[in-house]
């Protein structure tokens, strides 16, 4: 793995405050548009499958998504109820359904990022299981926020919820949380290399470009502390050059979409 910093993901460190972090960044806006008529709903099914089930008990055990749920709801006006459900799907997936309003967090995928990234004599393995979800969890957020508050999108949504995935993460100080979405783009590149064709046609961009994306934001945020990024087998100066402005206005961007949706 290029980086594998994430020893803990702050845990619980997981008071979103995004009305704190929005206060700053939007301003003079008035939040509450909408009447709060619904709340993120969350729910760990029983694996089927045995080989899940120690994953499953992670997270029902640390109860740290249930946290994090209960800070979106007290953060966010909804017009439904969001069910978040983490299940076997049988594939190694995770997705928004808006039909149902459903997120599914399969425990295939996490599975698979846990295989990919757990060190048995260094790392924790419980903290491993949390941190294979959590960008995509917000990922999957995003999806539903788009849908559900009928958010403007400009170009492709699953490049501009990877966007609002890394910048909330950023807002929260979990910087590392959000480099775990690269080192999952560079697990995913590794992988699309190998195809016979590349699949240009999906609607979510070549993992190697989202990861160069991520990169790009999350070093933008704060490029004195991320220089040593800028190397040609890392993140080219030619792309780097411009990661300061890119990162401003998808964080102007979020701030001022989300504003208004803030209890």
């Amino acid at each position: 793995m290029i980086l594998r910093t994430m020893a803990k993901v702050g845990a619980l460190a997981i008071s979103l405050s995004l009305m704190g972090c929005l206060g700053e960044t939007a301003q003079g806006q008035e939040g509450g548009a909408l009447p709060d008529e619904g709340d993120f709903v969350l729910e760990y099914q029983e694996p089927e499958n045995a080989d899940h089930q120690p994953v499953y008990e992670a997270l029902v055990e640390s109860g740290f998504y249930d946290d994090v749920v209960t800070s979106l709801n007290d953060s966010f006006t909804l017009p439904q109820d969001i069910a978040i459900v983490f299940l076997d799907c049988g594939e190694e997936n995770a997705y928004y359904s808006p039909n149902d309003a459903t997120i599914s967090m399969c425990y295939e995928l996490i599975a698979y990022y846990v295989d990919a990234f757990y060190d048995e004599a260094q790392s924790d393995y419980a903290q491993e299981v949390i941190n294979a979800a959590y960008f995509t969890f917000f990922h999957e957020v995003g999806h539903a926020l788009v849908d559900q508050l009928a958010l403007p999108v400009v170009g492709r949504e699953e490049d501009a919820v990877d966007s609002f995935a890394a910048v909330l993460l950023l807002w929260q100080g979990e910087e590392e949380a959000a480099i775990a979405g690269i080192d999952q783009f560079s697990v995913d590149a590794e992988e699309e290399a190998e195809y016979e064709e590349m699949p240009y046609w999906d609607e979510h961009s070549l993992s190697e470009q989202r990861f160069y994306n991520m990169a790009c934001l999350i070093y933008g945020s704060d490029p004195d502390w991320y220089a040593e990024w800028v190397s040609d087998d890392f993140l080219p100066e030619s792309r780097a050059e411009g990661c300061e402005a890119e990162y401003a206005q998808a964080d102007a961007s979020w701030s001022a979409l989300l504003q208004p949706y803030l209890k």
